[in-house]
């Protein structure tokens, strides 16, 4: 696990978007960068967004004639490798497991409409639960294939990220099934309706298990660390 600046490098990336259950917000810069964008919003805090930066945080400037040089220099590729990657896309919207992972977010939230419930925010409400990881879902899943995609076609190597986007969606896939149950337990989805959704989840799991056979070990940067996190824990504390 590596630390920069205060912050877990990369926590971000393979986590499910959830902050209000999440733990290591306090390590997460991408969780401080909003906070700073709230904060900006709230005219009570203008003063302390607006004051100068620290001489030790200010970048030092690049040599102009270095900096055009650069550019000029990712100029002459990118193009092409925006093309490749729009190829890439396109065919990644076809996957059959993208499909099939957004056909199941279209029906969860048809069915909590259905059901009279937008969707509660609540994390200890399974209906919550479903909502959340029904949209997060089809989106790590179209990320962990787009990145496999990209790997294949020499394009950068993209299939670390890959497998990291696949376990954040088999996760997701996990804690929706176990929502489904206790929905079903508590009477607020028949039995039918639970198994027909269900269905859809285990699809989706041995689609990914089989795309991503080392989805399973890979290790997110902090998350998967209980260790280093209560090092850091005990050296703040």
């Amino acid at each position: 696990m590596e630390i920069r600046d205060g912050f877990i490098e990369g926590v971000f990336n393979y986590c499910d978007r959830w902050c209000e259950t999440c733990a290591l917000t306090s390590w997460c810069r991408l969780f401080a960068d909003s906070a700073q964008v709230e904060a900006a919003l709230d005219p009570n805090l203008q003063l302390v967004v607006e004051a100068p930066p620290l001489p030790q945080d200010i970048a030092p400037s690049l040599d102009t004639s270095f900096a055009e040089a650069l550019d000029k220099a990712e100029a002459a590729t990118a193009s092409e490798k925006v093309a490749r990657r729009r190829a890439l896309a396109r065919e990644r919207n076809e996957d059959p497991v993208v499909v099939r992972a957004s056909d199941y977010c279209v029906q969860v939230h048809r069915w909590l409409r259905d059901h009279k419930d937008s969707g509660p925010t609540n994390p200890g409400d399974p209906r919550a639960v479903i909502g959340w990881y029904s949209t997060l879902v089809p989106a790590k899943v179209a990320r962990a294939i787009l990145a496999s995609k990209w790997a294949d076609s020499g394009d950068g190597d993209d299939a670390h990220d890959g497998e990291g986007s696949a376990k954040v969606a088999l996760i997701g896939l996990e804690r929706s099934h176990a929502a489904w149950l206790r929905l079903s337990e508590i009477g607020l989805a028949s039995n039918q309706e639970t198994h027909d959704f269900i269905a859809q989840l285990v699809w989706l799991t041995d689609a990914l298990e089989r795309r991503f056979p080392r989805a399973r070990a890979f290790v997110r940067p902090g998350f998967d660390e209980p260790e280093a996190v209560a090092r850091l824990r005990a050296s703040e504390g």
